[in-house]
């Protein structure tokens, strides 16, 4: 019978199922005071007040041991805490101790790399290792030297991450391989699908060359070939491949064209001969003898004869060498294959697809081959200038609407682009609308023209010397050759009384504050505010003919007079050569009127054209530059002036001399363009052609009437002016709001306080905001605005 086996203990058993129970609890209860050693160890190191003594004491001790490292250390507890929670073998005092093993590696490996940071690299920053970090970092800077160390801290810090994140370093690493073995593959075959396509190229074109060379008949010119084709686009709209046509043919070519770009000039040119001839200058006796007949013509309403447009053979004719604008094609094609050969040496694939010639810059249309970056082809402007020995390249990337880089290159020799050729082009003369201007040419040399209702303010700024008062210059006379006076007037201010004086005196001027005998171009800042604000009570007026007439606009109300026999609204076009000048003196009424008209004075046809050779934030200013979507820049001496024209740089790097950047009001980019020339000979002889014809003549219905007595000076009818001053002298006070109050309108109440300061009626002392009022002045008036009502009143009816 065999003996069963008994332990000598019969409480063995018991006694080790309770002590895994205990071990359970034991392990449950270093949990929870790990998990509020972590929770509280964030509110002492992130916290701000109501730490306790406790809580102060570990922060200095946590601080002064570790430094910012930390600042990580409950983080890393509160982690390690959630990765024991989640895995069920962790539970015990093995999970526990892995806890603690991997924050201490992490905070001390963190300590030690701020330390060694702090004295080798960021000498002045506020890193800080604490006692710990300065140790550690002093112990192995000495055994293994300063790069030893910073690895060495590397090392446990990968082993503290390891610890508590498990993290399979060498899976990442494997995978990471990987991931840069595939790539070097791809690269690797699609380099050799490239080669090979080069290659296959290289041989068809050997094969091209054998065939020219023994049937050279049959040969295939380079310009024809579909796979290379270089288009040279002129600007006068022809199209030609390099190499592709004989001379011959580009002068049949040239030749059919010109009678299209002149269309009907004869007849006029005669017609303005002829009116020249009969207004030749008069001796003295003859004057004298004239005086009186003379007088009482300039006294009737309208010049007995009709007014002719003056010609373009006032104007200078271009010059030989501008009718062959830029370079010639095997000028193109070697500066083509120098360019590609640059790209080529900075490994960059890419191709010349287009070459426009213009008068003072080439620009090459550059294609890169796929996988090339437009950055890149970018970044080397400056080599790619050095390589062409140019003065200097602009780089459009990408051209709007083609798949390629535009390169404008300056041309050696630069050709001159005048007024006359572009007013005589059918782009100009074929256009449609009354404020059509001629600007110049392209950079590919095609015309530039705009038109000032589309823009419809315009701003023009560039340095001195730049071309910006010959900009101006191009601009009216554009005008003046396609406009009869009353079509178009303009309000001219010259502070410099340099540039815009040469107009005194047309049928074209126009100034809405005085009488058309008494109209000049402005030159006192003072005036020139008081005719800006006049042209804003002008344009009111205009908007109350308007919602009479039921129209939104002056195209409609000018068909709506023909057809109701009135007479036409003109269009009044404001040129301020010098805002800068006018922004010194009288800045505040100044941005005020423009800021109005430009917001306003669209639809009742008063356009501005503002120039200033100062771009800088206090001239042009936000209120300013918001209402003028439409600009040009000049010439500028920095990218910061560029930026305050267009909002993007490009106007420092052009070539001055009427090089420009113009911004159309629906173009995303600028467009480069070479400015037309026109000198003072030119304008000289158009003026004196237009004053010949007559002087300014127009109505003065729309002005507001000039006069010391008249309450209406400033906008206002005698009844507003009555009701005004008697509310004065019932309330014995004034202000904008009781005015606004009593007539219902603001801008109104603004317009009869600005009268009833100018005529002394009220006034505000400096250092005050109360009107003072003049009570005895103010009944004087009363009594003389009454009077004229009760005669005016008698005087119609006894009509």
């Amino acid at each position: 019978m065999t003996r069963q086996y008994r332990p000598k203990n019969r409480y063995a058993v018991r006694r080790k199922a309770s002590g895994g129970a205990s071990g359970r609890w034991l392990g449950t209860l270093l949990w929870i005071a790990f998990a509020f050693l972590a929770a509280w160890l964030v509110w002492v190191m992130w916290g701000s007040d109501g730490k306790g003594v406790l809580g102060e004491a570990a922060y200095r001790i946590m601080n002064g041991a570790f430094g910012h490292a930390a600042y990580l250390f409950p983080f890393l507890i509160l982690y390690g805490l959630a990765k024991v929670l989640r895995n069920s073998k962790g539970g015990g005092s093995y999970g526990i101790f892995t806890l603690s093993a991997g924050v201490l590696l992490c905070t001390a490996a963190f300590a030690s790399e701020f330390s060694l940071l702090k004295t080798h690299v960021f000498t002045d920053s506020a890193l800080y290792g604490g006692a710990v970090g300065d140790f550690l970092s002093d112990i192995f800077r000495r055994i293994f030297g300063a790069v030893g160390a910073g690895l060495l801290g590397l090392a446990l810090l990968a082993a503290g991450v390891q610890t508590l994140f498990e993290i399979p370093w060498a899976s990442l690493f494997n995978g990471a391989l990987d991931y840069i073995k595939e790539d070097f593959h791809t690269w690797l075959s699609a380099r050799a699908e490239m080669k090979a396509k080069a290659k296959e190229a290289k041989e068809r074109q050997g094969i091209a060359i054998r065939r020219a060379d023994a049937n050279p008949s049959e040969a295939v010119q380079p310009g024809q070939e579909k796979p290379r084709e270089l288009e040279i686009r002129r600007g006068d709209g022809l199209q030609a491949k390099a190499e592709a046509a004989p001379k011959t043919a580009k002068k049949t070519a040239k030749e059919a064209a010109k009678p299209e770009e002149q269309p009907v000039p004869a007849p006029q040119t005669s017609k303005v001969i002829e009116i020249a001839s009969k207004i030749k200058p008069k001796s003295a006796a003859e004057k004298e003898a004239d005086t009186p007949a003379e007088k009482e013509q300039a006294a009737e309403p309208q010049p007995p004869r009709e007014y002719v447009l003056p010609s373009t053979t006032l104007l200078a004719e271009p010059p030989q060498n501008s009718k062959s604008l830029g370079p010639t094609e095997t000028e193109i094609k070697e500066a083509a294959a120098k360019l590609e050969q640059t790209l080529k040496s900075f490994d960059i694939d890419a191709e010349v697809t287009g070459v426009s010639p213009g008068p003072v810059v080439t620009r090459y249309e550059l294609r890169p081959k796929p996988g090339v970056k437009v950055s890149s082809v970018v970044a080397l402007s400056n080599d790619i200038a050095l390589a062409m020995k140019a003065r200097g390249i602009r780089v459009e990337a990408p051209i709007p609407g083609k798949d390629a880089i535009g390169f404008e290159i300056p041309n050696d020799e630069p050709a001159m682009v005048v007024l006359r050729e572009i007013l005589e082009h059918p782009s100009f003369t074929q256009k449609r609308g009354h404020l059509t201007v001629a600007l110049g040419r392209h950079a590919e040399g095609a015309p530039a023209t705009a038109n000032l209702e589309k823009m419809p303010h315009l701003l023009v700024a560039g340095a001195t010397n730049s071309g910006k008062s010959i900009c101006l210059q191009t601009i009216i006379m554009s005008l003046l050759f396609r406009n009869k006076p009353d079509q178009v007037k303009f309000l001219m201010i010259d502070p410099k009384r340099l540039e815009l004086t040469f107009y005194d005196g047309i049928p074209h001027l126009y100034d809405p504050k005085c009488e058309c005998g008494d109209v000049s171009v402005v030159t006192n800042p003072k005036e020139a505010v008081k005719s800006l604000q006049a042209l804003v009570r002008v344009m009111e007026k205009r908007y109350m003919m308007f919602e009479l007439a039921k129209v939104k606009n002056i195209e409609s109300y000018n068909k709506w007079a023909v057809e109701n026999g009135h007479t036409p609204a003109f269009y009044i076009v404001v040129v301020i050569d010098e805002l800068a000048d006018l922004m010194m003196q009288t800045r505040a009424s100044v941005e005020d009127s423009i800021q109005r008209l430009a917001q306003m004075a669209r639809a009742v046809g008063i356009h501005l054209v503002l120039s200033t050779q100062r771009p800088s934030v206090d001239v042009i200013t936000g209120v300013i530059k918001a209402n003028l979507p439409s600009r040009i820049a000049l010439q500028v001496a920095s990218k910061m002036d560029s930026k305050v024209i267009l909002d993007s740089s490009g106007a420092e790097s052009l070539l001055g001399k009427g090089d420009m950047l113009y911004l159309a009001i629906d173009a995303q980019k600028p467009s480069r363009i070479q400015g037309a020339y026109v000198s003072e000979d030119e304008i000289q002889r158009t003026a004196d052609f237009l004053r010949q014809q007559g002087g300014p003549q127009y109505e003065t219905q729309l002005a507001p009437e000039k006069t010391d007595d008249s309450p209406d000076g400033l906008g206002a009818s005698p009844e507003e002016m009555i009701q005004a001053l008697t509310l004065i002298t019932e309330r014995r006070r004034v202000s904008q709001d009781l005015l606004k109050a009593h007539f219902g309108s603001s801008a109104r109440a603004t317009n009869l306080l600005s009268l009833l300061e100018t005529k002394g009626f009220i006034s505000k002392p400096e250092g005050s905001n109360r009107w003072d009022i003049a009570f005895d002045k103010i009944e004087h008036q009363l009594s003389v605005l009454e009077s004229e009502k009760l005669l005016k009143t008698a005087m119609g009816d006894e009509e």
